[in-house]
């Protein structure tokens, strides 16, 4: 009975993993990228950089099962991959001869940790990179000298085509390799390049798929120099190692702080234990490990994004190998005692249930549909927050919502493979401003290639051409998502036009009419569950529009108008910051 009991314990974990994340993930499109992942690859479009190909072939295939919509089959595909990693997790410590209860348990662990569980319920790459990182240390940890060279070559360059921080996995299992099988190494290094760049292999999908000229090619990677720009995350080097000091030491102690929440916090010092532990044991392994722990440590400490938390996952593997062979000493030496251990998951699980549970989370839906609501038909929409375009983009391309509209990201108007995008979509707004177009490309060519360039005149053609999207075309309503305020772009390209709070968008007009809203006509659902700094900010936002149309109609004596925006508002954010 009981190796009955032990044979089913290890594919239940992720099976039971699966489940928890299928019924906490994402009903609809969500914040973040997740509209630009669902869209790009149902459409195979080229995602932002680092272009994720191997996912974007994945989610393609995926993409299409008659299940759910679009962005439901993309989570799915999440969620399986951060079950497999569980398995693989699994499959490391028992062949590590570690005990199987100890090893399902850090697998449980792990996987209803913060950064495992964010990442598994949503349209993203995490879950792949995840996956890909467990695997390669499994090579490391379970083969022969020749296959584990080779398979580690083709593993390392498949997981560098998901996602850049899989390199800190690469980087350590290479190391350990290195130590363990230095001897062998000369009788597969003619091969080693050979495995490791058919590895690579998926990165031709970017060069192949954007010369097909596919809707949006994010950063139009046609030729090697290009997609090295892409692969590379030229686009966001500004937001890395830019931080202060002060700056990378609070980064660095909230990613330490998420680590150890990883473990429950009870279970450190036994991650420290087991790093002893393995180190005297097997140096070499453990050598490996901890480096690819520091490097992850190192690069997210110094890399200022929001959601900053996932590119931890590479140290999350790490630390669990650690922390498992803690745990399987402390189980030789205290016997069934340690099997105390399994009450951290199920603590684990009951506290962060309320912060990973999004099955309610219709924050990024509803606030991409309230923007197409408040739009008049045939709009034309200019925003600059990625959390409204990116679930736009997915309700129009895929969703078929509102294609009338015409929405643009300001900030990718300064890409020039952005243009080639509002071509193919847009050919009229392209036509219309052809002039001012050419005049802002010509300091973006000087700009993009590193050739001189004056920052005063690129910064003036980039204002015209935003001006000529609303003077250019006078028989389409104009919108904005941000006030004339909210920075320097904003006060000269609004400059003598006058906003007028409509909906959730200000309204660019040259006349001082403000017409009329029902807000009775948006849907806002406040998750009871799941709210996050990022979700509060975008229900935050909402205040911006209506305080300011509040403000405004009273200033014009329309009080029954500002009464009933008021009482709309109190309805829908009843209990929420009032």
């Amino acid at each position: 009975m009981i190796r009955f009991r032990f044979s089913y314990l290890a594919p239940a974990i992720p099976l039971l993993l699966f489940a928890v994340y299928l019924s906490t993930s994402t009903p609809a499109v969500g914040l973040i990228d997740s509209g630009e992942i669902a869209a790009g690859c149902y459409l195979l479009n080229i995602l932002h950089p680092t272009g994720y190909p191997l996912y974007t072939l994945l989610g393609r295939l995926f993409s299409l099962l008659p299940l759910g919509k679009v962005v439901n089959r993309l989570t799915l595909l999440s969620a399986l991959f951060s079950a497999l990693a569980a398995a693989v997790f699994i499959f490391i410590c028992r062949r590590r001869q570690y005990n199987l209860w100890t090893s399902a348990a850090i697998a449980l662990l792990i996987g209803l940790s913060p950064p495992v569980w964010s990442v598994s319920t949503d349209a993203e790459v995490y879950s792949l990179t995840l996956f890909l990182s467990a695997l390669v240390w499994l090579v490391v940890f379970c083969s022969k000298a020749t296959n584990a060279v080779l398979i580690f070559a083709f593993l390392s360059g498949l997981t560098l085509t998901n996602h850049l921080t899989g390199l800190w996995t690469v980087i350590g299992a290479g190391l350990s390799l290195l130590l363990i099988y230095r001897r062998h190494l000369a009788r597969v290094s003619r091969l080693f390049l050979p495995f490791f760049l058919f590895g690579l292999t998926p990165y031709l999908f970017l060069i192949l798929r954007s010369q097909a000229n596919p809707l949006l090619a994010w950063g139009n990677p046609v030729n090697l120099t290009r997609l090295w720009w892409h692969i590379t995350g030229r686009q966001y080097q500004v937001w890395m190692f830019s931080s202060s000091l002060r700056g990378v030491l609070s980064n660095a102690g909230r990613g330490l702080v998420m680590l150890a929440r990883t473990f429950g916090l009870v279970l450190v010092p036994l991650v420290i234990y087991g790093w002893m532990v393995l180190f005297r044991k097997e140096k070499e392994l453990t050598i490996g490990l901890t480096v690819s722990v520091l490097l992850c440590l190192v690069y997210a400490a110094n890399y200022s994004i929001p959601d900053i938390d996932a590119y931890y996952l590479p140290a999350v593997i790490g630390l669990a190998v650690f922390c498992a062979s803690g745990i399987n000493q402390l189980h030789r030496r205290l016997g069934k005692f340690a099997y105390s251990v399994w009450l951290v998951p199920l603590a684990i699980f009951f506290l962060n249930y309320p912060a990973q549970d999004k099955s309610q989370d219709w924050v990024g839906y509803d606030q991409a549909l309230n923007t197409l609501k408040s739009a008049e038909a045939n709009a034309i929409i200019i925003t600059d927050w990625w959390d409204i375009y990116a679930p736009v983009f997915y309700l129009q391309e895929i969703e078929k919502v509102r294609p009338d509209v015409c929405i643009i990201d300001k900030e990718l108007l300064r890409r020039s493979w952005y243009f080639n995008y509002l071509e193919k979509k847009y050919p009229w707004l392209v036509q219309n401003s052809r002039l001012e177009i050419n005049r802002f490309m010509v300091h973006l060519q000087r700009f993009e290639y590193n050739r001189p360039y004056d920052p005063l005149e690129i910064q003036k053609s980039y204002i015209g051409l935003l001006r000529s999207l609303f003077t250019n075309n006078p028989g389409r309503p104009a919108y904005v998502t941000f006030p004339a305020d909210a920075g320097e772009d904003a006060r000269q390209m609004l400059a003598g036009w006058n906003l007028v709070p409509v909906g959730i968008l200000f309204q660019v007009r040259a006349d001082t009419i403000v017409p009329g809203f029902d807000y009775a006509r948006l849907c806002v659902r406040i998750p009871r569950f799941g709210l996050t700094e990022r979700t509060r900010f975008n229900l935050d936002r909402y205040q911006i529009f209506i305080f300011s149309r509040i403000a405004l109609l009273n200033k014009l004596h329309r009080f029954t108008e500002a009464q009933a925006v008021e009482e709309w508002y109190q309805t829908r954010f009843k209990g929420y910051r009032l």
